[in-house]
Protein backbone atom coordinates (compact mmCIF):
# COMPACT_ATOMS: atom_id res chain seq x y z
CA UNK A 1 0.00 0.00 0.00
CA UNK A 2 1.24 3.37 -1.11
CA UNK A 3 -0.50 6.56 -0.45
CA UNK A 4 0.71 9.15 -3.34
CA UNK A 5 -1.76 12.29 -2.92
CA UNK A 6 -2.88 13.70 0.58
CA UNK A 7 -6.28 13.00 1.42
CA UNK A 8 -9.15 15.60 1.81
CA UNK A 9 -11.59 13.34 3.51
CA UNK A 10 -10.51 13.08 7.57
CA UNK A 11 -10.63 9.44 8.75
CA UNK A 12 -14.11 7.89 10.01
CA UNK A 13 -15.15 4.91 11.37
CA UNK A 14 -17.75 2.24 9.80
CA UNK A 15 -19.13 1.98 12.87
CA UNK A 16 -19.93 5.57 14.06
CA UNK A 17 -22.77 7.33 14.21
CA UNK A 18 -21.65 9.80 11.88
CA UNK A 19 -21.56 7.32 9.01
CA UNK A 20 -25.03 5.47 10.12
CA UNK A 21 -26.74 9.06 9.77
CA UNK A 22 -24.68 10.37 6.80
CA UNK A 23 -23.27 7.40 4.74
CA UNK A 24 -24.93 8.93 1.11
CA UNK A 25 -23.11 12.56 1.97
CA UNK A 26 -20.28 10.99 3.20
CA UNK A 27 -19.88 8.70 0.06
CA UNK A 28 -20.78 12.05 -1.85
CA UNK A 29 -17.36 13.78 -0.65
CA UNK A 30 -15.45 10.05 -1.17
CA UNK A 31 -16.51 10.28 -4.82
CA UNK A 32 -16.00 14.23 -5.01
CA UNK A 33 -13.16 14.69 -3.44
CA UNK A 34 -11.12 10.99 -2.78
CA UNK A 35 -12.71 8.19 -4.89
CA UNK A 36 -9.84 6.00 -4.58
CA UNK A 37 -9.32 6.81 0.18
CA UNK A 38 -7.18 4.90 2.22
CA UNK A 39 -9.44 3.69 5.23
CA UNK A 40 -7.00 3.02 8.49
CA UNK A 41 -9.66 1.18 10.73
CA UNK A 42 -10.41 -1.20 8.00
CA UNK A 43 -6.63 -0.88 6.62
CA UNK A 44 -8.42 -1.00 2.95
CA UNK A 45 -8.98 1.06 0.02
CA UNK A 46 -12.64 2.56 -0.38
CA UNK A 47 -13.35 2.91 -4.50
CA UNK A 48 -16.42 4.80 -4.83
CA UNK A 49 -17.09 6.19 -8.20
CA UNK A 50 -19.69 3.83 -10.29
CA UNK A 51 -17.33 4.24 -13.21
CA UNK A 52 -14.57 2.87 -11.00
CA UNK A 53 -16.35 -0.14 -9.14
CA UNK A 54 -18.05 -1.52 -12.84
CA UNK A 55 -14.84 -1.62 -14.53
CA UNK A 56 -12.91 -2.62 -11.98
CA UNK A 57 -15.26 -5.55 -10.76
CA UNK A 58 -14.99 -6.52 -14.37
CA UNK A 59 -12.33 -9.69 -14.74
CA UNK A 60 -9.35 -10.05 -12.73
CA UNK A 61 -7.75 -7.42 -11.45
CA UNK A 62 -9.24 -7.86 -7.84
CA UNK A 63 -10.23 -11.14 -6.82
CA UNK A 64 -12.27 -12.72 -3.66
CA UNK A 65 -10.11 -15.61 -2.52
CA UNK A 66 -7.80 -13.85 -0.43
CA UNK A 67 -10.08 -12.21 1.41
CA UNK A 68 -11.15 -15.11 3.86
CA UNK A 69 -6.84 -15.72 4.64
CA UNK A 70 -6.48 -12.47 5.24
CA UNK A 71 -8.82 -11.84 7.78
CA UNK A 72 -7.45 -14.50 9.84
CA UNK A 73 -4.36 -12.94 9.46
CA UNK A 74 -5.38 -10.41 11.43
CA UNK A 75 -6.19 -12.59 14.63
CA UNK A 76 -3.44 -13.38 17.31
CA UNK A 77 -1.55 -16.93 17.13
CA UNK A 78 -3.65 -19.88 17.69
CA UNK A 79 -7.07 -17.80 17.80
CA UNK A 80 -8.16 -18.84 14.59
CA UNK A 81 -9.24 -22.32 15.94
CA UNK A 82 -12.14 -20.34 17.61
CA UNK A 83 -13.67 -20.15 13.94
CA UNK A 84 -12.35 -23.04 12.11
CA UNK A 85 -15.71 -25.29 12.33
CA UNK A 86 -17.74 -22.18 10.45
CA UNK A 87 -14.73 -20.94 7.66
CA UNK A 88 -13.95 -24.16 6.19
CA UNK A 89 -17.63 -23.71 5.28
CA UNK A 90 -17.61 -20.34 4.55
CA UNK A 91 -14.11 -20.36 2.39
CA UNK A 92 -15.60 -22.94 0.13
CA UNK A 93 -18.69 -20.36 -0.92
CA UNK A 94 -18.52 -19.38 -4.54
CA UNK A 95 -18.41 -15.84 -3.78
CA UNK A 96 -14.92 -16.33 -1.91
CA UNK A 97 -13.14 -18.40 -5.05
CA UNK A 98 -11.76 -17.01 -7.95
CA UNK A 99 -11.87 -18.65 -11.45
CA UNK A 100 -11.71 -21.73 -12.47
CA UNK A 101 -13.25 -23.13 -8.78
CA UNK A 102 -16.05 -20.40 -9.09
CA UNK A 103 -17.17 -21.02 -12.33
CA UNK A 104 -17.06 -24.62 -11.97
CA UNK A 105 -19.06 -23.97 -8.67
CA UNK A 106 -21.41 -21.20 -10.10
CA UNK A 107 -21.98 -23.39 -12.92
CA UNK A 108 -23.42 -26.25 -10.91
CA UNK A 109 -25.87 -23.52 -8.74
CA UNK A 110 -27.00 -22.05 -11.72
CA UNK A 111 -29.36 -24.91 -11.66
CA UNK A 112 -31.11 -23.71 -8.89
CA UNK A 113 -32.09 -20.29 -11.36
CA UNK A 114 -32.67 -21.42 -14.66
CA UNK A 115 -36.02 -19.85 -16.13
CA UNK A 116 -37.99 -23.55 -15.42
CA UNK A 117 -37.30 -23.67 -11.51
CA UNK A 118 -38.24 -19.61 -11.41
CA UNK A 119 -41.59 -20.70 -13.24
CA UNK A 120 -42.31 -23.77 -10.84
CA UNK A 121 -41.65 -21.75 -7.96
CA UNK A 122 -43.57 -18.19 -8.60
CA UNK A 123 -47.05 -19.56 -8.65
CA UNK A 124 -45.75 -21.60 -5.11
CA UNK A 125 -44.90 -17.75 -3.91
CA UNK A 126 -47.69 -16.63 -4.67
CA UNK A 127 -49.96 -19.17 -2.66
CA UNK A 128 -47.52 -18.61 0.07
CA UNK A 129 -48.13 -14.66 0.06
CA UNK A 130 -51.50 -15.06 -0.39
CA UNK A 131 -52.08 -16.99 2.75
CA UNK A 132 -49.53 -15.13 5.04
CA UNK A 133 -51.62 -11.81 4.00
CA UNK A 134 -54.75 -13.83 4.62
CA UNK A 135 -53.68 -14.42 8.37
CA UNK A 136 -52.75 -10.96 9.05
CA UNK A 137 -56.61 -9.71 7.33
CA UNK A 138 -57.88 -12.38 9.74
CA UNK A 139 -56.74 -10.49 12.66
CA UNK A 140 -58.78 -7.93 12.17
CA UNK A 141 -56.04 -5.29 13.06
CA UNK A 142 -55.51 -1.67 11.42
CA UNK A 143 -51.34 -1.95 11.91
CA UNK A 144 -48.20 -4.28 11.84
CA UNK A 145 -44.79 -4.57 11.83
CA UNK A 146 -43.90 -5.09 8.26
CA UNK A 147 -40.59 -7.23 8.69
CA UNK A 148 -41.99 -9.56 11.06
CA UNK A 149 -44.86 -10.34 9.22
CA UNK A 150 -44.08 -10.43 5.69
CA UNK A 151 -40.68 -9.30 4.86
CA UNK A 152 -38.44 -11.57 7.45
CA UNK A 153 -40.77 -14.98 7.16
CA UNK A 154 -42.06 -15.56 3.23
CA UNK A 155 -38.27 -15.17 1.90
CA UNK A 156 -37.46 -17.94 4.34
CA UNK A 157 -40.74 -20.10 3.74
CA UNK A 158 -40.09 -19.35 0.00
CA UNK A 159 -36.91 -20.94 0.33
CA UNK A 160 -37.97 -23.91 2.49
CA UNK A 161 -40.62 -24.37 -0.35
CA UNK A 162 -38.15 -25.01 -3.08
CA UNK A 163 -35.29 -27.12 -0.96
CA UNK A 164 -38.53 -29.59 0.09
CA UNK A 165 -37.98 -28.38 3.81
CA UNK A 166 -40.95 -29.22 5.24
CA UNK A 167 -43.27 -26.15 7.04
CA UNK A 168 -43.14 -27.03 10.68
CA UNK A 169 -39.44 -26.73 10.09
CA UNK A 170 -39.55 -23.34 9.11
CA UNK A 171 -39.32 -21.91 12.57
CA UNK A 172 -35.74 -23.91 12.71
CA UNK A 173 -34.83 -22.45 9.01
CA UNK A 174 -34.81 -18.71 10.17
CA UNK A 175 -32.92 -19.35 12.99
CA UNK A 176 -30.50 -20.83 11.19
CA UNK A 177 -30.56 -18.31 8.88
CA UNK A 178 -30.07 -15.60 11.35
CA UNK A 179 -27.80 -16.93 12.82
CA UNK A 180 -25.67 -17.54 9.57
CA UNK A 181 -26.37 -14.10 8.90
CA UNK A 182 -25.03 -12.66 12.52
CA UNK A 183 -21.54 -14.04 12.03
CA UNK A 184 -21.49 -12.90 7.90
CA UNK A 185 -22.42 -9.20 8.87
CA UNK A 186 -19.66 -9.41 12.05
CA UNK A 187 -16.69 -11.21 9.70
CA UNK A 188 -17.09 -8.72 6.47
CA UNK A 189 -17.10 -5.47 8.54
CA UNK A 190 -14.68 -6.85 11.86
CA UNK A 191 -11.28 -6.17 11.33
CA UNK A 192 -11.02 -8.96 13.98
CA UNK A 193 -14.07 -11.21 13.86
CA UNK A 194 -16.08 -11.57 16.99
CA UNK A 195 -15.16 -14.78 19.37
CA UNK A 196 -18.64 -14.23 21.11
CA UNK A 197 -20.27 -14.52 17.66
CA UNK A 198 -19.16 -17.32 16.48
CA UNK A 199 -19.46 -19.11 19.76
CA UNK A 200 -23.17 -18.24 19.86
CA UNK A 201 -23.13 -19.41 15.73
CA UNK A 202 -21.59 -22.40 16.01
CA UNK A 203 -24.67 -24.95 16.80
CA UNK A 204 -26.70 -23.51 13.80
CA UNK A 205 -24.25 -24.00 11.80
CA UNK A 206 -23.52 -27.82 13.10
CA UNK A 207 -27.50 -28.20 12.99
CA UNK A 208 -27.92 -27.22 9.36
CA UNK A 209 -25.43 -29.01 8.25
CA UNK A 210 -26.30 -32.55 10.19
CA UNK A 211 -29.91 -31.29 8.16
CA UNK A 212 -29.00 -31.07 4.61
CA UNK A 213 -26.70 -33.94 4.72
CA UNK A 214 -29.26 -36.40 6.52
CA UNK A 215 -31.88 -34.50 3.93
CA UNK A 216 -29.20 -35.63 1.00
CA UNK A 217 -28.44 -39.30 1.81
CA UNK A 218 -32.76 -39.93 2.20
CA UNK A 219 -33.37 -38.17 -1.28
CA UNK A 220 -30.85 -40.02 -2.70
CA UNK A 221 -33.06 -43.17 -1.65
CA UNK A 222 -36.14 -41.16 -2.83
CA UNK A 223 -35.79 -38.31 -5.16
CA UNK A 224 -38.82 -35.85 -4.39
CA UNK A 225 -39.73 -32.34 -6.05
CA UNK A 226 -37.45 -30.33 -4.58
CA UNK A 227 -34.43 -28.46 -5.68
CA UNK A 228 -32.59 -30.01 -3.58
CA UNK A 229 -33.38 -33.83 -5.55
CA UNK A 230 -32.41 -31.85 -8.57
CA UNK A 231 -29.08 -30.64 -7.26
CA UNK A 232 -27.91 -34.25 -5.94
CA UNK A 233 -25.33 -35.58 -8.37
CA UNK A 234 -25.66 -39.57 -8.76
CA UNK A 235 -21.40 -39.21 -9.39
CA UNK A 236 -20.66 -36.62 -6.79
CA UNK A 237 -17.32 -35.63 -7.31
CA UNK A 238 -16.72 -36.68 -11.18
CA UNK A 239 -16.99 -34.87 -13.91
CA UNK A 240 -17.32 -31.31 -12.70
CA UNK A 241 -20.05 -32.97 -10.36
CA UNK A 242 -20.36 -31.36 -6.70
CA UNK A 243 -19.56 -33.98 -3.59
CA UNK A 244 -22.02 -33.88 -0.91
CA UNK A 245 -19.86 -31.63 1.33
CA UNK A 246 -19.75 -28.98 -1.00
CA UNK A 247 -23.45 -29.05 -1.98
CA UNK A 248 -24.09 -28.97 1.70
CA UNK A 249 -22.22 -25.58 1.53
CA UNK A 250 -23.12 -23.95 -1.22
CA UNK A 251 -26.96 -24.84 0.19
CA UNK A 252 -25.78 -22.45 3.09
CA UNK A 253 -24.87 -20.05 1.22
CA UNK A 254 -28.34 -19.63 -0.85
CA UNK A 255 -30.02 -19.99 2.49
CA UNK A 256 -28.34 -17.14 3.85
CA UNK A 257 -28.08 -15.19 0.50
CA UNK A 258 -31.61 -16.03 -0.60
CA UNK A 259 -33.78 -15.18 3.00
CA UNK A 260 -31.95 -12.26 3.72
CA UNK A 261 -31.04 -9.92 0.79
CA UNK A 262 -34.52 -10.40 -0.51
CA UNK A 263 -35.90 -9.16 3.22
CA UNK A 264 -33.84 -6.05 3.54
CA UNK A 265 -35.00 -5.35 0.10
CA UNK A 266 -38.61 -5.81 0.46
CA UNK A 267 -38.29 -3.75 3.21
CA UNK A 268 -36.16 -0.85 1.56
CA UNK A 269 -38.67 -0.68 -1.19
CA UNK A 270 -41.73 -0.36 0.66
CA UNK A 271 -39.77 2.91 2.51
CA UNK A 272 -38.85 4.02 -0.51
CA UNK A 273 -42.89 3.90 -1.56
CA UNK A 274 -43.49 5.36 1.46
CA UNK A 275 -41.28 8.23 0.96
CA UNK A 276 -42.67 8.83 -2.40
CA UNK A 277 -46.64 8.83 -2.74
CA UNK A 278 -46.63 9.76 -6.21
CA UNK A 279 -44.77 6.47 -7.07
CA UNK A 280 -46.70 3.87 -4.73
CA UNK A 281 -50.22 5.63 -6.42
CA UNK A 282 -48.34 5.16 -10.31
CA UNK A 283 -48.04 1.42 -8.58
CA UNK A 284 -51.42 0.85 -7.39
CA UNK A 285 -52.58 1.48 -10.84
CA UNK A 286 -50.29 -0.31 -13.06
CA UNK A 287 -48.22 -2.79 -11.41
CA UNK A 288 -46.03 -3.29 -14.60
CA UNK A 289 -44.16 -0.81 -13.05
CA UNK A 290 -42.81 -2.55 -10.43
CA UNK A 291 -39.67 -3.72 -12.26
CA UNK A 292 -38.62 -0.22 -12.57
CA UNK A 293 -39.05 0.35 -8.69
CA UNK A 294 -37.26 -2.66 -7.80
CA UNK A 295 -34.36 -0.99 -10.06
CA UNK A 296 -34.56 2.43 -8.43
CA UNK A 297 -34.23 0.68 -5.04
CA UNK A 298 -31.62 -1.42 -5.57
CA UNK A 299 -30.17 1.82 -7.14
CA UNK A 300 -31.11 4.06 -4.20
CA UNK A 301 -31.44 1.82 -1.31
CA UNK A 302 -30.01 -1.48 -2.21
CA UNK A 303 -29.20 -4.22 0.86
CA UNK A 304 -25.33 -4.39 0.65
CA UNK A 305 -23.05 -1.04 0.66
CA UNK A 306 -19.69 -2.49 -0.58
CA UNK A 307 -18.30 -5.18 -1.25
CA UNK A 308 -14.40 -6.35 -0.07
CA UNK A 309 -11.37 -7.94 -3.13
CA UNK A 310 -7.62 -7.77 -2.91
CA UNK A 311 -5.63 -6.67 -5.99
CA UNK A 312 -4.20 -9.08 -7.94
CA UNK A 313 -1.56 -6.84 -9.14
CA UNK A 314 -0.49 -3.61 -8.47
CA UNK A 315 -2.64 -1.09 -9.94
CA UNK A 316 -2.71 2.95 -10.17
CA UNK A 317 -6.07 3.91 -10.13
CA UNK A 318 -6.71 8.48 -9.48
CA UNK A 319 -3.14 8.59 -8.63
CA UNK A 320 -3.32 6.19 -5.99
CA UNK A 321 -0.87 3.27 -6.27
CA UNK A 322 -2.84 0.31 -5.03
CA UNK A 323 -0.45 -2.94 -4.21
CA UNK A 324 -1.02 -6.60 -4.81
CA UNK A 325 -2.92 -8.19 -2.08
CA UNK A 326 -4.06 -4.84 -0.53
CA UNK A 327 -7.78 -5.16 0.59
CA UNK A 328 -10.43 -2.86 -1.33
CA UNK A 329 -13.88 -1.64 -0.46
CA UNK A 330 -16.53 -1.24 -3.51
CA UNK A 331 -19.26 0.60 -2.70
CA UNK A 332 -21.85 -0.51 -4.40
CA UNK A 333 -24.20 2.03 -2.53
CA UNK A 334 -21.80 4.96 -3.71
CA UNK A 335 -22.07 4.10 -7.37
CA UNK A 336 -25.74 3.91 -7.46
CA UNK A 337 -25.90 7.87 -6.40
CA UNK A 338 -22.59 9.08 -8.26
CA UNK A 339 -23.91 12.36 -9.58
CA UNK A 340 -21.58 11.56 -12.51
CA UNK A 341 -24.12 9.13 -14.05
CA UNK A 342 -27.53 9.59 -12.31
CA UNK A 343 -29.08 12.97 -12.99
CA UNK A 344 -30.92 14.11 -9.74
CA UNK A 345 -29.13 10.79 -8.14
CA UNK A 346 -30.87 11.18 -4.82
CA UNK A 347 -34.33 11.00 -6.20
CA UNK A 348 -36.45 7.66 -7.13
CA UNK A 349 -37.23 8.38 -11.16
CA UNK A 350 -38.74 5.48 -12.37
CA UNK A 351 -38.78 7.06 -15.71
CA UNK A 352 -34.51 6.35 -15.72
CA UNK A 353 -33.20 4.60 -18.27
CA UNK A 354 -29.37 4.29 -19.73
CA UNK A 355 -26.78 3.20 -16.78
CA UNK A 356 -28.04 0.47 -14.48
CA UNK A 357 -27.21 0.17 -10.75
CA UNK A 358 -24.10 -2.31 -9.48
CA UNK A 359 -26.18 -3.38 -6.42
CA UNK A 360 -26.01 -6.89 -7.72
CA UNK A 361 -22.01 -6.26 -8.30
CA UNK A 362 -20.48 -7.32 -11.52
CA UNK A 363 -18.36 -9.57 -13.61
CA UNK A 364 -18.11 -13.22 -13.11
CA UNK A 365 -19.35 -12.77 -9.41
CA UNK A 366 -22.46 -11.06 -10.09
CA UNK A 367 -24.97 -12.23 -8.06
CA UNK A 368 -26.66 -15.69 -9.63
CA UNK A 369 -29.98 -15.10 -7.94
CA UNK A 370 -30.44 -11.78 -9.18
CA UNK A 371 -33.25 -13.31 -11.79
CA UNK A 372 -35.23 -15.26 -9.01
CA UNK A 373 -35.07 -12.70 -5.72
CA UNK A 374 -36.76 -10.22 -8.28
CA UNK A 375 -39.39 -12.48 -9.53
CA UNK A 376 -39.58 -13.48 -6.01
CA UNK A 377 -39.42 -9.93 -4.29
CA UNK A 378 -42.52 -8.56 -7.34
CA UNK A 379 -44.48 -11.45 -6.67
CA UNK A 380 -44.64 -10.48 -2.82
CA UNK A 381 -44.89 -6.28 -3.68
CA UNK A 382 -47.60 -6.84 -5.86
CA UNK A 383 -49.85 -8.67 -3.88
CA UNK A 384 -49.11 -6.80 -0.28
CA UNK A 385 -50.11 -3.75 -2.35
CA UNK A 386 -52.79 -4.89 -3.73
CA UNK A 387 -54.32 -6.83 -0.59
CA UNK A 388 -53.56 -3.83 1.39
CA UNK A 389 -54.70 -0.52 -0.99
CA UNK A 390 -53.90 2.20 1.86
CA UNK A 391 -50.96 1.01 3.38
CA UNK A 392 -48.85 3.51 5.04
CA UNK A 393 -46.20 3.74 7.68
CA UNK A 394 -46.44 4.45 11.04
CA UNK A 395 -42.63 5.06 11.64
CA UNK A 396 -40.72 8.32 11.32
CA UNK A 397 -39.34 8.25 7.71
CA UNK A 398 -36.94 10.49 7.93
CA UNK A 399 -35.67 8.12 11.13
CA UNK A 400 -36.32 4.83 10.18
CA UNK A 401 -34.31 2.01 12.15
CA UNK A 402 -31.76 0.40 10.18
CA UNK A 403 -30.15 -2.58 10.72
CA UNK A 404 -26.69 -1.74 12.87
CA UNK A 405 -24.39 -2.70 10.55
CA UNK A 406 -22.30 -1.02 7.87
CA UNK A 407 -22.62 -4.03 5.28
CA UNK A 408 -26.15 -4.70 4.51
CA UNK A 409 -28.92 -2.39 5.03
CA UNK A 410 -32.06 -3.26 5.85
CA UNK A 411 -35.34 -2.15 7.87
CA UNK A 412 -35.37 -3.31 11.39
CA UNK A 413 -39.20 -3.09 12.03
CA UNK A 414 -41.48 -1.10 9.96
CA UNK A 415 -44.96 -0.60 11.55
CA UNK A 416 -47.59 0.22 9.15
CA UNK A 417 -51.45 0.80 9.01
CA UNK A 418 -53.86 -0.83 6.61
Amino acid sequence: MSINVKQSVEQFSLNSKEYYENRYELYERLRNDAPVFWHEEMQSWFITRYEDVSKNLLGDKFISSNVIPNKMSNLAEGEDQHFKDIIDIIKTWMVYNDRPVHSQLKGYMNRAFLVNEIDLIAPEIQKIVSSIVDKVLEKNISSFDFVKEIAHPIPAMVLCKMLGIPGEEVDRFIKWSDDIALFMQDFVVSHVPSKEISEQVRGSVREIWTYLSDAIAERRKEKKNDLLSRLISETPGEDGELTDDQLIAQTMHLIFGGHKIPQFVLSNTLHLLFKNQDVLEMLKNDMSLLPKVLDETMRLEGPIQYIVRHASNDIELHGQQIKKNDSVYFFLASAGRDERVFANPDKMDISRTGFRHVAFGGGYHTCIAAAFARVEIMEILKEVITRFPTIDSLYDLENPEWTANPTFTGMIQMQVKI
